[in-house]
């Protein structure tokens, strides 16, 4: 008995040791093998508002029936009050605004059986930085719709490897105005990771994602925390 004990141990530090980094690459939405699902869902919860110090998100992938089976991102929060780049508005009122905003904090997580892993170990990491560009489309005063590009960079726990998460065309299809939190998305999430703590927010789909693995000269869990991205709108 022992003896099957200790061949038994042996076999698990063995799979342990072997299990590799997630491989590098660019893994697109709209190019991933059967069974890869990229694109998800988002929420973010307001303290007051959109573009609230405190706001937070929580996004993971959806596959039409289950939250994140691929991937998951989670708790970076506003940080900073949005920054106005542009506004294209005329007398009218008809035209663009857009702001860029940061968040700060987060964490993410890969499955092992992405085209990144070896269906060995999962993925985590925390994120260093989290920044969204948000562009409102107006006309004569009335907002018709808000695109997104976002982009998060990030650092695996066990790995000294570098993620990069660049969403573009995420789309806010709902927020607390128009009813309670659709079932399938993730839950409002407060700065700490908690849920069930707020009850206000938006929520929508995170379009043509691309991930990207390489690796980068920093420490293994190093964190800068100079946080920044804006999954609203």
């Amino acid at each position: 008995m022992r003896l099957c004990v200790s061949i038994a141990a042996v076999l698990l530090l063995a799979g342990t040791a072997f299990a590799g980094p997630p491989a590098a690459g660019v893994y697109l939405s709209m190019d991933m093998p059967g069974g890869t699902v990229l694109t998800g869902l988002f929420s973010e919860s307001w303290v007051a508002g959109p573009g609230n110090i405190g706001n937070t998100v929580s996004s993971a992938s959806w596959d039409g029936a289950v939250l994140g089976t691929q991937w998951k991102l989670w708790c970076p929060a506003i940080n900073a009050a949005p920054t106005l780049v542009a506004d294209t508005r005329d007398g009218n009122g008809t035209g663009e605004v857009t702001y860029r905003t940061t968040y700060g904090g987060g964490l993410f997580w890969l499955s092992k059986t992405g085209p990144w892993g070896d269906n060995t170990v999962d993925y985590p990491g925390t994120l260093d930085s989290f920044i969204a560009t948000a562009t409102y489309q107006f006309v004569f005063g009335q907002l018709l719709g808000i695109r997104s590009n976002i982009t998060t960079i990030g650092q695996f726990d066990d790995y000294g490897d570098c993620m990069q998460y660049t969403i573009n065309n995420a789309a806010f299809l709902g927020d607390s105005t128009q009813g309670p939190l659709p079932a399938e998305y993730p839950p409002f999430m407060d700065s700490s990771c908690a849920t069930g703590t707020m009850s206000i927010g938006g929520w929508g789909h995170a379009h043509d994602l691309a991930i990207r693995i390489l690796g980068c000269d920093v420490p293994v869990n190093g964190t800068s925390w100079s946080g920044a991205k804006v999954l609203y709108r």
